[in-house]
This record gives structure tokens, C-alpha cells and sequence, in this order.
């Protein structure tokens, strides 16, 4: 069944870490896993999640769990009381799971972070110099080309469930540019982040749609022969037992024992094997039969 997002503690006594120095913290951590996921891709290992990485990351860099779990309550309060007036700490708050700890993914947090590091590449900044980059400037900025063909290339992977529109590339032009002409990367970094948790919404529905039309006597849920026949449209699964055993882990996302699944669970389902929407499902209402 689904879970929430990441769980954190406040420091004790509502102590709060100063800002400048959550920033810099922030910015040293952004370029370490980075780092690490190029690691962790070279040799094709699955990559630690964010918020797994940034408690080691803290426990690496201070020596003890007991200062660095402290350290990470006193970020924690920080984030919540500046997350509304800077930028900078909102994105990370998101990123981290901090703020809208419900609306937070593993899949969002990966696409931003290669969205940075893309534009990083694209730029000619390597990943060793990324802290000392968004640390040094008020306003670190990524040229407009970059930032755009960034999101065109990374949403094509497999850390985006939907490839970026020219309309939504456009878009990045319209950005908060510094003095420099640049557009600034948090801001590019918070509309990956909103455009992420968008198309993440947009294929869920679609595959409730796609759901809606194997359903083929309208009862709300399939059983395994309707479910069958729709794996085999937005799936390369052809084995029945391969499919069967999908089925069974399906119904473990139900609170009943009905043996059926429902259209939410199979959106869950198919974001979780990220199977390939039909276009033509993406729009509103499922197309006539």
C-alpha cells in the first residue's frame, strides 16, 4: 500500500540552524549525490534515496549519529520557518521532503537533481565545482539554452513519467533571469520540481483511463482477464504467469480480498514499472471504443 513521504523530527526546543549555514550544507549535499548517482549509475547499482543519503551524509560529515541526527533537526526547523521567504530553501525542502511531505518522490527528487546536474554538463561546470557554484553567487545562474534543453533531455528518461512539450520548454524561457541574463537555477530547479509532480498526475489519470476502458462490464474493477488484456497494451509482458504474478501483487495494494484491483491501484502499479501511457489517454475522457 502507498506510504507517506519522508518522516523528520525538529531539533529540541525548536532551535532553528542559521540559515546561511543550511544553505551552504544544502549545496555540499546537492553536489555529493550527485556524485554518488553517477557512482551508483556507472555501476549499475540501485542509487540511495534522498533522504537515506542526507541523514549518512550528515553522519559523514560530522562523525557521530547522535550530532549529526541533532544537526538534522535543527536544518529540519530552519526549513519550515524560511521555506516561505527564500527560494532556495523551499527547493530544497521539497526535494528533501521537508515541505509537502505527501507530494514528495524518489522520481521527483531524482529528476531535479539530474535537471542540476544536465545543466551543469551542458554549461561546462563540473560536478565537484556545483557547491562552491550555488554558494558563491546570490543568484547562480544557468544559460537559457541549457536550462531548455535540459528539460527536454532529461524528462526523456526514465526519471520522468512524461516527455517535456515545446510549449513546456518555451516556458522555461519566461524564467527569473539575474543580471547576468541567466536564468537562476532555483527557479529552474522549482519548475522541474512542479512540472515533475505534474506529469505525475497526468499519467496516473491516464492509465485510469486506459483502466476505465478494459473495464468492459463497467463494474468499477477487473479481474484477470480484463487486467490481462490491458498489460499487454501498455507493457512488452506476454508470459500469463508473468502477468498473473503482476495481478497478485496488484490486490496487495487493495484493503479487500475481492480479488480485483481498482483504477487507482493500477495507476500505482503502472508509475511503480513505469509502463508506457497511450498518448491518446492522456487527454480528458477515454477515447470511444
Amino acid at each position: 500500500k502507498k506510504k507517506g513521504g519522508p518522516n523528520y523530527k525538529g531539533g529540541e526546543g525548536g532551535k532553528a540552524m542559521a540559515v546561511e549555514n543550511v544553505l551552504r550544507l544544502v549545496h555540499e549535499a546537492y553536489e555529493v549525490k550527485i556524485i554518488a548517482d553517477i557512482k551508483d549509475d556507472a555501476a549499475d547499482r540501485p542509487r540511495q534515496s534522498f533522504t537515506d543519503f542526507l541523514k549518512s551524509f550528515l553522519v559523514r560529515k560530522y562523525g557521530l549519529k547522535s550530532i549529526a541526527t541533532k544537526q538534522l533537526g535543527e536544518i529540519y526547523n530552519s526549513v519550515l520557518a524560511q521555506e516561505q521567504k527564500l527560494e532556495r530553501v523551499r527547493c530544497f525542502g521539497l526535494i528533501s521532503g521537508m515541505v509537502d511531505r505527501e507530494g514528495w518522490s524518489q522520481g521527483m527528487c531524482d529528476f531535479t537533481l539530474n535537471l542540476l546536474k544536465k545543466v551543469c554538463d551542458l554549461d561546462g561546470r563540473a560536478p565537484n565545482n556545483i557547491s562552491e557554484w550555488l554558494s558563491a553567487d546570490k543568484e547562480p545562474g544557468v544559460t537559457p539554452e541549457a536550462a531548455a534543453l535540459g528539460i527536454h533531455e532529461v524528462s526523456r528518461t526514465k526519471v520522468c513519467p512524461l516527455a517535456a512539450s515545446d510549449a513546456v520548454v518555451e516556458e522555461i524561457g519566461r524564467l527569473p533571469k539575474n543580471e547576468a541574463g541567466n536564468i537562476i537555477v532555483h527557479n529552474l530547479l522549482m519548475f522541474a520540481i512542479e512540472y515533475h509532480k505534474s506529469a505525475v498526475i497526468k499519467v496516473k489519470s491516464g492509465f485510469m483511463n486506459l483502466f476505465l476502458q478494459h473495464d468492459t462490464n463497467g463494474d468499477g474493477v477487473l479481474e484477470l482477464g480484463e487486467f490481462t488484456t490491458m498489460i499487454k497494451t501498455v507493457s512488452s509482458m506476454s508470459d500469463e504467469r508473468e502477468i498473473c504474478t503482476l495481478y497478485e501483487e496488484a490486490m496487495g495494494y487493495e484493503d479487500d480480498d475481492d480479488d480485483t484491483i481498482t483504477k487507482e491501484t493500477f495507476a500505482e502499479l503502472a508509475a511503480k514499472y513505469q509502463f508506457d501511457c497511450p498518448p491518446e489517454y492522456l487527454e480528458g475522457a477515454p477515447p470511444a471504443a
